[in-house]
């Protein structure tokens, strides 16, 4: 008996097999693990899409499962096929060439990259396609080199990418390519900094919001059932005073909403749900709400009512254009640019407000048939509540710790470590950060911690459960993760991905417009405030470079120095403010300019390890690397302000009126500053511990309901 070849275990290995090179789909690592089986769903899908049948597709698989094997991140590999394939795609066309052997860099790509043909393709464009496709090309064969066999190399040799004899040197839009990615970037940071801690508070705030609608709807469902003719029920409540405002709902199930609307469906549905029957029996059952309107409380203002109507009452939530008429798909588009979703003369239909997870910011099938059969916003509260809590939790940790989308999603149950510092607990996280194999520590606050509690209680409630249950990790890198853990980041029984998260955040953050100096409306994303983060504390803060690269958890500093390069806006202040320096007739060479060894030392002084969760002025420090500000605790980005320590403040404010006038009465400019800026820093860190104290009496606040039964 001959016994069986082993083949890989890849469900995607049927579809390839027989139209990809036999032999690269067997290829193996170093402990004869199958590379295609470590290959993410997400490229094999890409691949299988838009890559298997062209003339090119070996070569893709190839460089694929050799970055792979060298360890690669996902979102890298992702980004290098999708960016060669589609450059590919276009020289094979525009020069009418069949097959790999007809292709020549030197001429086909050379000409491309030179402008002769596709004269709309950017600098940009040109410039991505060059830094992949020679990256790509040289990693691949190096690999061939050094892990293959000589008579593996000569048949591999066959799916290389060739080598271009030119460089980028040879071209100047790789530079100018460049400069337009890196000032993009920092346009969109500029406009993101100064609202950190808007961003925390408003998400803290609208999660209360939603929370107190999601208990108002539980207590309707428990009204209604002890009333079973008492449907649709009417109820409203009011909202804390910093809100002030009245709001009205009518709960519904699905066969009441029939019922009650008895002219728009037909005579077998309305029979369906008389006698609460097939798609409307009780097991069948569904709750959800109308959103009736909002009044002012105090005062004659409009009412805003719900953040996220407006979402509704347009229609974009979710897949949005699966349905839509081609005259709704350009105003969709239209007003999704307006918030900075895809562009407005764009043909592509952006959907920022799907999750793409079940029971994640997905209306239900019948609230989203008939949301134009009443005059209300049908809505179904869990699914808004779920998207909020989630949102909530990677808002505050991406704005708090810098942490990558791949490095919050490995949050889980298992990896949360609880350290016991002077008598008070301290949260810390592990995680795998990108490009490295092994476990790191992220340090979070308690505040971070309430919210993973809501998190956990919300998931034990969906499951039914003492605990939540272990799920395989489904993003990046998931051959480092090959056991199910109680990731904190998941929902009926699947891990979340990038785009869950996503949505999760601009559903939470809907209506809060940022502009670049251009007037161009920018979009929240996980990397941007990852940037916005690395940009406030060294910019800022003054943090070095290199503790914030730690914290950011970069080997490359000029990495992080990029990060946190200043924006256009804190240029234009630093500007003013060295003018107000001249003004005051200080020696800028004195005052600005540091040697060489006056920096070493200066480097040396920070070498001073100060012990993580140490209690500070106004707060509690956060860091267990050398200490960022020289032990000047206030207005750091290591500390988190404490609402416990606000007389601590408010004393600071108090010493800084004294010194202020002390130092005004001395004709000492420079110290009057420094007084100055001290209160100043007081202030912003008192404002931010009233946020703390306004969310954590709204997070109590528990509204008197009042129901209508008709």
């Amino acid at each position: 008996m001959v016994e069986a070849k082993p083949i890989p275990t890849s469900e995607w290995y049927p579809k390839f097999e027989g139209k990809v090179d036999e032999h690269i789909l067997h290829l193996q690592d170093a402990r004869g693990m199958f590379l295609l089986d470590k290959v993410n769903e997400r490229i094999l899908k890409y691949f299988y899409n838009n890559c298997i049948a062209k003339p090119w597709s070996n070569h893709i698989l190839f460089t694929t499962l050799v970055q792979v094997d060298k360890n690669l991140d996902v979102n890298t590999i992702y980004k290098y096929i999708r960016g060669i394939n589609p450059r590919m795609n276009d020289l094979f066309s525009i020069y009418s060439l069949h097959d790999m052997n007809e292709f020549d860099v030197n001429i086909h790509m050379y000409a491309y990259l030179k402008g002769d043909v596709y004269s709309e393709h950017t600098n940009s464009m040109r410039a991505d396609f060059l830094t992949k496709y020679n990256t790509l090309s040289y990693s691949t064969n190096k690999w061939l080199q050094q892990k293959l066999s000589s008579d593996q190399q000569t048949y591999f040799e066959q799916f290389l990418f060739p080598m271009p004899s030119f460089d980028s040197r040879d071209f100047s839009f790789t530079k100018l390519a460049l400069e337009e990615r890196q000032n993009n970037r920092k346009d969109e940071t500029d406009a993101i900094v100064p609202y950190l801690p808007e961003i925390r508070a408003t998400a803290r705030f609208r999660w209360s919001q939603i929370k107190r609608l999601r208990e108002a709807f539980h207590k309707a469902i428990e009204d209604a059932q002890k009333q079973p003719h008492s449907m649709p029920l009417d109820f409203n409540y009011d909202e804390p005073e910093r809100i002030g405002e009245r709001f009205y709902f009518r709960l519904w199930d699905k066969a009441s909403f029939v019922l009650h609307h008895q002219e728009q469906f037909p005579e077998s549905v309305l029979q369906m749900a008389m006698n609460r029957k097939g798609r409307y029996s009780d097991d069948n059952n569904h709750f959800f709400v109308e959103f009736v309107k909002a009044e002012r409380l105090y005062d004659e203002d409009d009412a805003e009512g719900l953040w996220f109507s407006e979402l509704i009452i347009e229609g974009v939530i979710g897949q949005w254009s699966q349905n839509a008429t081609q005259e709704e798909m350009l105003q969709k588009r239209s007003l999704l640019s307006i918030w900075g979703y895809g562009e407005e003369a764009s043909k592509k239909n952006p959907i920022p407000f799907f999750s793409g997870h079940k029971g994640v910011l997905n209306p239900s099938i019948f609230v989203s048939l008939h949301q134009d059969k009443t005059d209300g916003i049908l809505f179904d509260v869990e699914s808004f509540y779920v998207a909020c809590t989630f949102g909530l939790l990677a808002i505050d940790i991406f704005t708090t710790t810098g942490a990558r989308m791949n490095e919050i999603l490995q949050l889980s149950k298992e990896r949360i470590e609880r350290k016991q510092v002077n008598g008070k607990l301290h949260y810390s996280f592990r995680a795998i950060p990108k490009g490295r194999s092994e476990v790191e520590e992220f340090y979070v606050s308690k505040q971070t911690m309430d919210y993973v509690q809501d998190v956990y209680r919300m998931l034990k409630d969906h499951y039914n459960s003492v605990d939540i249950p272990r799920v395989g990790y489904r993003y990046e890198r998931g051959h480092l993760f090959p056991e199910p853990k109680r990731y904190f980041f998941q929902y009926h029984n699947k891990a979340m991905k990038d785009k869950t998260i996503t949505a999760c955040i601009r559903f939470l953050l809907h209506n809060l417009r940022y502009e670049t100096q251009e007037g161009i409306v920018i979009a929240v994303k996980s990397h941007l405030l990852r940037h916005a983060f690395a940009t406030e504390a060294v910019q800022r803060q003054k943090m070095p470079i290199d503790i914030v690269a730690k914290i950011l958890h970069q080997r490359d500093v000029n990495v992080t120095g990029y990060y946190s390069a200043p924006t256009p806006s804190q240029v234009a202040q630093a500007v003013g403010e060295y003018h107000d320096i001249i003004s005051s007739e200080i020696d800028i060479d004195d005052a600005l300019l540091r040697n060489p060894e006056e920096l070493q030392q200066e480097l040396e002084e920070y070498n001073k390890k100060v012990g993580v969760f140490n209690k500070v002025l106004g707060g509690t420090c956060v860091t267990d690397y050398i200490c960022p500000n020289k032990m000047a605790c206030l207005g750091c980005k290591a500390k988190i302000p404490e609402p416990e320590q606000e007389h601590e403040l408010l004393d600071v404010i108090e010493l800084s009126k004294n010194l202020e006038k002390h130092f005004a009465k001395n004709g000492l400019a420079v110290e009057v500053r420094k007084a100055k800026e001290m209160g100043k820093q007081a202030r912003i860190e008192l404002k931010e511990i009233e946020q703390i104290k306004q969310y954590r009496e709204e997070r109590k606040y528990e509204p008197t309901i009042h129901f209508n039964k008709r």
